[in-house]
């Protein structure tokens, strides 16, 4: 009698079809998406994963969306600015961190659990008055899925003054005081100045510079742990966080300002 032929391999001969329905199918532990209403107070949570699983890497994906039309036209400023706070964790230790809502923002955490709640920030001075107007129809998103991405849109984070104010004006011969705190995993300072054209020249005259310090005293005791000038290649390009910084902030020596130059301090995240 013929002998008959071994059973070949499954995992090589056979492809496994994934299912096409799961605990993810309709849930929103796993995407979400929610109108956020306008005012400066809203504050919502858009989505919330339970633990689950063991630990591994997950990939966080932030989307956003509205129209023009639903965006009311009053005697106010037309802007608005959203910050997303992450909390994600494994076993005992959470990690709580603040990234600027923009769409496609994409970054991957070890965790199995995370919540992430929305808010607005008005990264302007907008004076007396109503405050800024946000579309009616806005809506946002969050995607989750396991897995890390190798490409993405990297999460920033605009650092307030540690006053709470969200610009940073710079005079003739003069530090800003108090410094903005570097947000947790910043990496690399984007500097960014809602200047005129013909007062370009202003900011990057040779006479203004980035200063980083150990800590926030920084007409004291702090450390002067780094200072670079302001050009336009740094502009674009950015300026790198040096080890033991903790603090930054703007400082003009020679003069050559016409008016106070507003600068906001945008970090990139690296998580």
């Amino acid at each position: 009698m013929k002998a008959r032929a071994d059973v070949p391999e499954p995992s090589v001969s056979v492809f496994v079809q994934p299912p096409l329905h799961g605990p993810w199918t309709n849930s929103n532990n796993f995407g979400a998406e929610v109108a956020f209403a306008p005012g400066e107070d809203s504050r919502q949570r858009i989505i919330k994963l339970p633990e689950w699983g063991d630990p591994v890497v997950w990939t966080v994906s932030l989307g956003i969306d509205y129209t023009e039309e639903d965006w009311p036209n009053v005697e106010a400023v037309r802007g608005f600015e959203i910050v997303g706070e992450v909390s994600y964790g494994v076993g005992g230790a959470t990690q709580v961190i603040e990234v600027d809502w923009i769409q496609g923002t994409t970054f991957s955490v070890p965790m199995n659990a995370i919540s992430i709640d929305a808010a607005y920030i008005f990264p302007f001075d907008v004076g007396a008055g109503p405050g800024p107007q946000q579309p009616l129809d806005l809506r946002l998103s969050v995607l989750l899925a396991r897995g890390g991405s190798s490409t993405s849109v990297p999460p920033t984070k605009l650092a307030k003054l540690l006053d709470g104010s969200s610009l940073a004006s710079l005079g003739n011969n003069q530090r800003v005081d108090p410094p903005a705190r570097i947000p947790k995993f910043g990496k690399c300072l984007f500097l960014q100045s809602a200047v005129t054209p013909a007062r370009f020249s202003e900011l990057v005259s040779g006479n203004n510079y980035i200063q980083f310090f150990s800590a926030p005293d920084v007409a004291g005791s702090a450390a002067l742990v780094a200072t670079t000038r302001i050009t336009s290649s740094v502009l674009h390009d950015g300026v790198p966080v040096p080890p033991f910084a903790k603090y930054v902030t703007v400082e003009n020596a020679g003069g050559g300002i016409t008016g106070a130059l507003s600068c906001l301090f945008n970090f990139e995240l690296q998580l």
